[in-house]
């Protein structure tokens, strides 16, 4: 069975220094919340996304991919982390950490990487080229 047969190809989650906290890696905050059963990892956008997963995940920061996952997709959020501006958090199940962070240029992500925000689409043979300069 392959990977995308198990796993709906989900995004790769650009995380923006505006949001980061300067003191804090996330990178490490990460791999913290990953020693926990099923940590959330709230994200914003303008409206939530629909509930659903599971999703593949990359995890960006500063050009490169420091981590993968396998996701779903919660609107179940706290309070006070909805007036914080998440309305949605993915779930996380698996998280993996590369042996090198790959950079988004090296997966050759095209237009796609110049017009992002937050979040850019995954596809097949994204995910295939993270899996191969990761290891």
């Amino acid at each position: 069975m392959r990977r995308t047969d198990r796993f709906r190809l989900g995004w790769i989650l650009v995380h923006s220094p505006k949001y980061a906290d300067p003191k804090v890696s996330i990178a490490d905050e990460l791999k913290s919340r990953a020693r926990k059963p099923n940590p959330l990892w709230h994200w914003r956008l303008a409206s939530p996304m629909k509930e659903g997963g599971p999703y593949s995940l990359l995890f960006a920061y500063k050009g490169k991919v420091f981590a993968n996952a396998v996701a779903s997709v919660t609107r179940g959020v706290r309070e006070d982390m909805k007036q914080r501006g998440f309305l949605f958090a993915f779930r996380l199940t698996a998280v993996g950490f590369p042996r090198r962070p790959v950079s988004l240029l090296e997966l050759n992500l095209g237009r796609r990487a110049r017009r992002h925000h937050s979040l850019i689409r995954l596809d097949e043979e994204t995910l295939k080229k993270y899996h191969e300069l990761g290891s």
